[in-house]
């Protein structure tokens, strides 16, 4: 695609790196249904004309996949790799993806079309994995935004420094103009909401999570439907508190 530059993040070395530990690969090769995330998503790109996105990676079994790969110096949390990931891109916008998530075709399809500064995630508990928590899985800067984005990236990065949160929804809350004191914040004018079987890979007890998410059997049908039910009791007590047009729970 042309004035796009794709990112693919795989070269944190942090804490977050030791919840995959005990696991004989990384789990950016974890197959689901006989496909390993990274190459799923590197697939679904190269079908939808993204044909050379940049791999950050630290890894050898990584960096062996057919597309540029390189490895920030400084990779300590998301911050610091997509801050160091200017050596690499040129100018125009910029979007950065996952390597541990897995990516619905929907997704990725809405993640492309979109235009200008987005944040793509799920601001609460999913009603496909059953997780409790937010997520993001994807950052688009546009062009014009780039100053204001390597600012809002070093300031994260200090705020991990000071605080030891990681966590990249620092990032967004600094770009929509959030407190990054408020943990539970949503605005939706940069926040693009994607609930569906895309998630993240933190843990490998999550993948058989993830599995049923995508084959759906009557068990998680049944648990899909309670889960909905509660998040639209959830809506209606916000809307009866007022907040239906101000900030919206993401852990």
């Amino acid at each position: 695609m042309n004035g796009l530059a794709v990112l693919i993040l795989a070269a944190e070395s942090g804490v977050k790196q030791t919840r995959w530990a005990e696991s004989a690969v990384p789990k950016q090769l974890i197959q689901v249904r006989g496909e390993a995330l990274l190459a799923r998503t590197l697939r679904l790109l190269a079908e939808r004309g993204v044909q050379a996105p940049w791999l950050l990676t630290a890894s050898e079994a990584l960096a062996s996949y057919p597309v540029p790969s390189w490895c920030p110096l400084q990779r300590e949390t998301k911050a610091h790799s997509l801050l160091a990931a200017e050596a690499v891109t040129a100018a125009g916008d910029l979007l950065v993806l996952y390597s541990d998530v897995y990516y619905s075709e929907a997704a990725i399809d809405t993640i492309l079309a979109s235009q200008g500064t987005r944040f793509y995630g799920r601001d609460g508990r999913s009603a496909y994995t059953f997780k409790d928590y937010g997520e993001l899985f994807a950052v688009r800067i546009a062009d014009a935004d780039r100053g204001r984005a390597r600012d809002a990236l070093e300031r994260a990065i200090r705020f991990y420094q000071d605080t030891g949160n990681q966590s990249f929804w620092s990032f967004y809350r600094l770009m929509a103009g959030l407190p990054l004191s408020d943990s539970k914040a949503i605005e939706r004018r940069v926040f693009v909401d994607i609930h569906d079987e895309t998630d993240d890979v933190d843990f490998v007890e999550e993948v058989p999570l993830l599995l049923a998410a995508i084959d759906k059997p009557l068990s998680w049908r049944l648990r899909h439907l309670v889960r909905r039910l509660s998040l639209a009791n959830k809506r209606r007590r916000d809307r009866a508190r007022g907040l239906s047009g101000g900030a919206l729970e993401a852990v």
